[in-house]
């Protein structure tokens, strides 16, 4: 069985240094991030990102997963994903995150995938503050469609922990949370693929609504999903797993971890924990293949040599 993580972070050095940068009170970056590191009891990334795909590669042979997303995330982060993609372009899937604020946002995107092979892009629109239905982002989309892109779009509760690391809050703003939000968007681009993270975040029975609606937009499956702690309406995770699948159906779920961080590397009790859900359902082999790996492939256009576009 093919295994695609459609959710993993490419946290780089980098990244960690423009993280830093935010703060806007610390001496050297170099020796902050080695300190908060030590704390926090982390591996500091490799400053050069192809030494950090390196041991990804390695990680991931290890536990049998075939292919990852390399999320750069932060912005000013995608040339380190970049290298990534160039070292290894068989391993890792490029995505992008776009604050549509940015002036330069559409160029950025152009770039990332005409020169370095992007086939998605992440948008946080509680964090950066603006309405997933917004005209500002509908830019954005257009150029998803045009490249084929799949748009991941973070809603619900945002638990950024590195953020929390380095003394920054978990900036969300509940009005631009809700899965409902991309209806009018989704609606607009029935041929561009949106994937919600993680079940929505703690917004699944609004994001069951949105799937019966929109069928162009897609469940991922990553993170310890511990929004359960503060749901009703789900008794646990195999309860939420089934009621997606009944919404969604399997063509549209997509198994991912949101592992990032090392030592810790790639989440096997992620794995194993939907695994045996998959297996107490009952799913046939053929649908476990599409959720593990099968329906990634096809969103990303993996069996196409490079990003194809419509002119």
């Amino acid at each position: 069985m093919e295994v695609i993580d459609a959710h993993i972070h490419f946290l780089s050095y980098n990244y960690f240094r423009l993280l830093t940068q935010l703060r806007h009170d610390y001496d050297d970056i170099d020796s902050f991030i080695a300190a908060q590191a030590e704390k926090y009891q982390f591996e500091a990334p490799p400053t050069d990102p192809v030494r950090l795909a390196d041991r990804w590669v390695v990680e991931l042979d290890r536990h049998g997963v075939n292919r990852a997303t390399a999320i750069a995330s932060i912005p000013g982060d995608e040339s380190s994903v970049a290298e990534a993609l160039r070292v290894y372009p068989d391993c890792f899937i490029g995505v992008m995150p776009v604050n549509p604020y940015l002036a330069v946002a559409e160029e950025l995107v152009e770039h990332a995938v005409r020169e370095w092979g992007f086939r998605g892009i992440a948008l946080y629109p509680s964090l950066h503050r603006f309405a997933a239905h917004a005209a500002r982002v509908y830019p954005i989309y257009r150029l998803a469609r045009r490249y084929r892109l799949v748009v991941y779009v973070h809603f619900g509760r945002l638990r950024m922990t590195p953020r929390r690391w380095w003394g920054l809050s978990d900036v969300y703003d509940w009005h631009y949370a809700d899965p409902a939000d991309l209806h009018q968007a989704a609606t607009d681009f029935p041929t561009v693929d949106f994937v919600i993270p993680s079940f929505g975040a703690g917004t699944l029975a609004k994001l069951l609504r949105l799937a019966l609606q929109c069928p162009n937009v897609h469940v991922d499956t990553s993170s310890s999903n511990n929004w359960l702690e503060d749901q009703s309406e789900f008794l646990d995770l195999k309860q939420a797993f089934e009621r997606t699948l009944e919404a969604f159906g399997p063509e549209r779920v997509l198994f991912g971890t949101d592992s990032g961080i090392f030592p810790r590397g790639w989440r096997t009790p992620i794995y194993s924990e939907q695994m045996e859900i998959m297996t107490a359902l009952g799913l046939s082999d053929r649908i476990r293949e599409a959720i593990m790996g099968g329906n990634a492939r096809r969103l990303f256009g993996l069996d196409r040599d490079q990003p194809s576009y419509v002119v």
